[in-house]
Order: structure tokens, then sequence, then C-alpha cells
């Protein structure tokens, strides 16, 4: 009996590997799987003595830095701190805090940006961020406007503009060519001098701005704007926003991916907070879950970026090469663009992963893209056809062996028994 019971078992297992499994449009990290429980420690800070500007509904803040991370079990960390203040009205910045004059720095003594960035603490909230000082890179010093503040640029060339950079990352190395747009100025503005009035949409936001002119940038024509009071992003917001599927609007999607650079610029501490304070995992994964964020949304939102999807999900695969979350993203877009081949290769490279690496993230992921493979009517390895699991030789083949496999074991149980 208990040899039929086992060839039973057997022939279910071959079942469920080609039955229909429910669709599933996300995978993130299982953090029971990385961090053990932790002891409650609560959070601990010491505030600033710096508030925001004050701002047109008459109110600024202050944030924090964080002395003692909690755990779960302990007291989080607070938001920020708000009070009332008097509101002065619009104010007119010059972009050099003098004449307003934009153009190229001379700094002697700058070094590689990229080399010498510094990491944010910046896990909560409420907690304090800093912005690029000069010394470490060629730039003018950053500003700190309200909504309704006029941001002068004037120019030292014909040919300056003035360019919003998606991240920190992209101010830092100067790269125009990984989104972001001109600076929308105002109509006020002229041949020889820009303008631009702090809107609503840009409260609680970074500017990133510098001229896309050849050279400039790097020769310090750039400027960072905090607006109110900038929130740092973490992965744990990211994942948050994904869960609520803000991606399936064009808008939403924009907002998301500002988030995810957000946090990105500063990486490993804003996936501290959902790694509970495991340093290492933070260290190792924090930049390779931005890129796999970066690829869903680009992916995932009303018109696809399919080729900027795919060099995100391939730059968090060299980072971290088994990131099974973005293995399994990266195979449901060769779904997506009926690529067979490569689809079969990233299925396969997914189930190997699952294997070695157990851990719960590698088997949902790999759940989500098998599902991703039968919703559009392939049967994953082993059969590997490009037809529903139900129709294929294989479950065919699989049914016949276990059914007669059953009734050979069947036979010879009745045969003891006599």
């Amino acid at each position: 009996m208990v040899l039929m019971l086992a060839a039973v078992a057997l022939l279910q297992g071959a079942v469920a590997q080609v039955a229909p499994v429910a669709q599933q449009d996300t995978t993130k990290p299982s953090t029971t799987d990385i961090v053990p429980t932790k002891p409650k420690i609560d959070c601990s800070v010491t505030w600033s003595e710096t508030w925001t500007k004050c701002s047109p509904l008459g109110t600024q803040t202050r944030r924090y830095t964080v002395e003692v991370y909690p755990t779960r079990a302990g007291k989080q960390c607070p938001p920020p701190e708000t009070r009332n203040c008097a509101y002065p009205g619009p104010q007119t910045v010059m972009v050099d805090a003098s004449l307003g004059t934009w153009g190229t720095r001379d700094c002697p003594m700058r070094r590689g940006p990229a080399k010498e960035r510094k990491l944010l603490s910046t896990a909560y909230t409420g907690e304090s961020h800093e912005s690029f000082p000069v010394s470490a890179m060629c730039q003018y010093e950053p500003l700190k406007v309200t909504v309704g503040d006029v941001v002068v640029f004037k120019k030292s060339s014909a040919s300056d503009d003035v360019f919003m950079l998606p991240s920190q990352w992209h101010y830092a190395v100067c790269n125009f060519t990984d989104g972001g747009s001109a600076l929308p100025a105002d109509a006020s503005s002229t041949a020889t001098e820009i303008r631009y009035t702090i809107r609503s949409e840009d409260k609680d936001k970074r500017l990133y701005l510098a001229s896309s002119r050849a050279g400039a940038c790097s020769k310090g024509q750039r400027i960072l704007i905090s607006v109110d009071d900038f929130k740092q992003g973490t992965l744990a917001e990211a994942l948050e926003l994904l869960e609520k599927k803000v991606y399936l609007t064009e808008e939403g999607a924009a907002n998301m991916i500002e988030r995810i650079w957000c946090f990105e610029d500063h990486c490993p501490t804003p996936a501290l907070g959902f790694y509970e304070g495991n340093l290492q995992w933070a260290k190792e994964r924090c930049v390779a879950d931005a890129y796999s964020l970066l690829g869903f949304v680009y992916r995932k939102k009303p018109k696809p970026e399919i080729r900027r999807a795919e060099s995100y999900y391939r730059k968090a695969i060299e980072l971290v090469p088994t990131h099974c979350e973005a293995t399994s993203y990266m195979g449901e877009l060769y779904i997506q663009i009926n690529d067979f081949e490569q689809a079969s290769s990233s299925l396969l490279r997914l189930q190997s992963l699952t294997a070695s690496e157990k851990t719960a993230a590698c088997t949902t992921s790999l759940a989500a893209l098998e599902a991703a493979w039968k919703t559009r009517g392939w049967c994953p390895p082993p059969a590997n056809t490009k037809t529903p699991c139900v129709q294929s030789a294989a479950y065919a083949t699989m049914a016949s062996l276990g059914a007669a496999m059953i009734s050979a074991l069947f036979s010879a149980v009745v045969a003891m028994a006599i």
C-alpha cells in the first residue's frame, strides 16, 4: 500500500508541474528568509537644528540623524517634526546667490564624483540627508527653496540650457542619456536668462539641474535644489508603490521611477529598513533591487520601454547573479515580446537558482514565471513547448507512465496480499 501511495504522489507531482497556476504580477524578497528575528531595540535619534524654508502653508520641518536603528519589535523612528512659521511670500533666487550667472566654474581641486560619492543615512522618513559638498565635486552651492520661488539662471553662453536629470547618480556622472528632460522655463524667460517658478509638483523633491552643453556639467555647471522637505526614497517605499500598482498609469510610473532612483542614489542605507538592519544584505542587494524594480516599471507601464527594461534587468543580474526576482522579471519580458528561446533560457536559469538558493523569494519568483508561461499558452521546462501543457506530449507521457506505475504497483500489492 505504501508503494502505491508513493506512486500516486509521484503522478500528482508530475501533474502539478503542468497544471495551471494563478498568475502573479510581482515578487519581492522574503525578509523572513534573510534576517532572523531580532530582540526589541528602540530607535534613537538626534534632531537637526536646521529647519526647511518657510512654505506658503506657513510651515517648516526638520529631520534627524539616527543614532540607533530599531528592530521590527522595537519603537520605530519618528516622522519629521513640523512647526508653524511666517511665510514671507515668493522670492527671486539667483542660481549663484549673487548675479545669477549660469556657467562653468573654476574647480582646480575637484575629485571624481562617481568615486567620491558619499552614502546617506536615509532609511527612515524623518532621517536627514546631505547634498554633495562642493569639495567633493565641481558644482554650484546647493539651494533650498519653496513653492512659488523663482530661480534665475543667466546664461554665460548662448548654447546654455538647464536640464533636469532623473537622479543624483545621473547628476554626479553627468549622464544625459538615461531619462530626464529640459527644464520647462517660464514664459518670462529671455534669450539670455532662464527663469523657473518652483511648482506645486516640485514640493518635497530635489531638482538635479545641469547644463547639457558638451563638457559643461563636469566643469561645474550643475546645481542641487531642494524644495521644502525633500524626502529620501527607500526600498520599502518602492515595494509599497509596486504593490499598489501605481505603474499602471504613466503618471504613477514616472513617480515610481523617480522614487526608485531616489533610494538607489544612496544605497545601501535606504534598504536597511526593509532588511531590518542587515547591512550585509543591504550592501549586496540594494542597487540590484533598484535596477530590478526599474526594469519592472519600464516593462509594465502603459507605454512600455522594453529595451530599457531589459538593460536594467541585466544590470541587476550582473550585480547579483543570484537575483531571482530580476531573473523572473526578465523571463516575463521575453514572454511579452514572444522570444521563446530567451524565455526558456531565463526559466531554466531560475529553476537552477531556486534549487541552489532555497529561498522563498526564488520559489515565489519561479512560480510567477511558470504562471506567466502558462498564461501565454506555453508549457515550461522540462516540457518546454509553445503549446499548453495539458495538450503537450510530455504531459500525456507523464500521465501514461504514472497510470501504468499505479496499475503495476496495485497488482503487486494485491498479489502480496493474496
